[in-house]
């Protein structure tokens, strides 16, 4: 289990449970609330698979020291790296859009026109 001593900026965690499971994130702020209270705020660099196509934000809520049971300590940047290259593409590929047939300019052969060109 991680500790509050261990959370400090640029340090990488991988979400254990919750919404975001297997989501790799760095360490972007740490700090004490006007009431006083330690929190810390976490920037997500990949994404969970099989999420919704909603888009999400990349930066968390501000997280308290209960939410630490949540997570697990990565380490350094190069072990950080290799995970996000290891997993599952995070979206599939899309395919190009299918523009309509009046916006290609091929229109129906027996269709009369209106204009004449010149």
């Amino acid at each position: 289990m991680i500790a509050r001593h261990d959370i400090a900026l640029g340090v990488y965690l991988r979400q254990t449970t919750g919404e975001r499971l297997g989501v790799i994130a760095v360490v972007h702020q740490v700090g004490t609330s006007w009431s006083g209270e330690w929190f810390f705020q976490l920037r997500y660099l990949s994404r969970a698979v099989g999420v919704s196509k909603r888009s999400s934000s990349e930066w968390s809520s501000n997280l308290r020291e209960r939410d630490l049971v949540n997570f697990e300590l990565i380490g350094a940047w190069i072990t950080a790296q290799a995970l996000l290259a290891s997993g599952p593409p995070s979206l599939k590929p899309k395919k190009p859009s299918r523009v309509p047939a009046w916006m290609r300019g091929i229109g129906q052969p027996n269709q009369l026109r209106l204009f004449d060109d010149f």
